[in-house]
């Protein structure tokens, strides 16, 4: 059984509802006219090759890598089931994102834990994680960049999961839908992927948080052929086949990702130092500091469960930030530059500033 998620309850209920909105963690909804090109033929079923091999080229991964999913939570859903049978474990970071936990457990999985540590900067400690591994874990799970801190997970500790799920015949899984931040690619090449890091790394993303294009859902698994044949499985049992207007429009859109890229670069810039002067300001409280990204953590130090307090906030003075408690992190809360323009985000920084002190 699926259970409700209920940050995403949350956030349906709040972000994008209030004045100031600096919870929501993805770039401004992208028209189809920001992308400069023609709305492509809805019809034509050679679409799902296009799509495909147009994801492939974004990834800089081969075509036999890719399956097409609807977003980065249908691919989360289709790597699970391509990995996992009743009673395997998975092995996931805390604080963490709920839905990961969520959908493994709906599958039939039982979750474990491994703690990313403020102390320590909320870095992947590899030794951590290899003493959390038991005999029945079958996938260790990892965002990049962290949700909820933002902070990235260098390429040399991916391949270190890597090896030790490898040792145990389990698989890497990598959440990298915010990755493409640490250099958005204006020429529309992603070559960061971690899928290049191991043989038995699958990774997930998508162009919704990176690139505004939430809405058209689109989003992929990239993984080992078994994988692959797996997931491919999955969307037939599940779906039949995704829909031809989804690929079609996946296919244009991915190709000229670049120019959106571009857009992006231009709504975010400055605001990530402007959050981290701001942050270091603050009494009796730690930030993540993230080194790119839309998004770092706050903790208030001895502060408790501080949701009441966000919400009366939106409620009151019509400023919102994302409530860590849905993250495993009761005392703190994730503070977003995605979606205010300049003025308005600074605005906003002000109005948390009273409302903390």
């Amino acid at each position: 059984m699926f259970a409700p998620v209920r940050y995403i309850a949350w956030a349906t209920k709040f972000y994008g509802k209030v004045p100031l909105d600096l919870a929501s963690s993805g770039i401004p909804h992208a028209t189809w006219s920001d992308l400069g090109v023609p709305e492509p033929a809805l019809d034509d079923h050679g679409a799902y090759g296009e799509f495909r091999e147009a994801l492939a080229v974004y990834n800089d991964v081969p075509i036999g890598d890719v399956v097409p999913a609807l977003g980065t939570s249908h691919a989360v859903f289709l790597a699970y089931a391509a990995m996992l049978s009743p009673g395997d474990e998975v092995l996931l970071e805390t604080p963490g994102y709920e839905p990961l936990t969520n959908t493994a457990q709906g599958l039939g999985a039982t979750v474990r834990t491994y703690e990313r540590r403020a102390e320590e900067g909320f870095a992947v400690v590899p030794e951590r994680v290899a003493a959390a591994v038991t005999p029945r874990t079958r996938v260790i799970v990892v965002t990049n960049h962290h949700n909820p801190t933002g902070v990235n997970v260098p390429a040399a500790t991916l391949r270190e999961l890597a090896a030790i799920a490898e040792a145990r015949g389990a698989y890497l899984l990598v959440d990298e839908v915010y990755a493409p931040f640490d250099d958005l690619p204006e020429d529309g090449v992603f070559r960061g992927s971690a899928r290049k890091l191991g043989a038995n790394v699958v990774a997930v993303g998508s162009l919704t948080k990176c690139y505004g294009l939430g809405m058209h859902r689109i989003g992929w698994v990239l993984g080992p052929p078994e994988i692959v044949a797996r997931a491919d499985s999955a969307v037939v049992a599940t779906a039949g086949h995704l829909p031809l207007a989804h690929s079609a429009r996946g296919a244009v859109a991915t190709r000229h990702v670049g120019r959106l890229a571009t857009r992006a670069k231009a709504l975010f810039a400055g605001k990530r130092e402007l959050a981290e002067q701001w942050a270091r300001t603050l009494p009796n409280a730690r930030w993540s500091a993230p080194a790119s990204g839309l998004f770092g953590l706050v903790t208030l130090e001895g502060a408790g469960d501080i949701l009441p307090r966000i919400e009366g906030w939106a409620g009151e003075h019509g400023v919102l930030v994302g409530a860590g408690s849905f993250f495993g992190v009761e005392n703190g809360f994730r503070l977003s530059w995605a979606t205010q323009p300049r003025d308005r985000f600074e605005e906003g920084l002000g109005k948390l500033t009273a409302l903390i002190r």
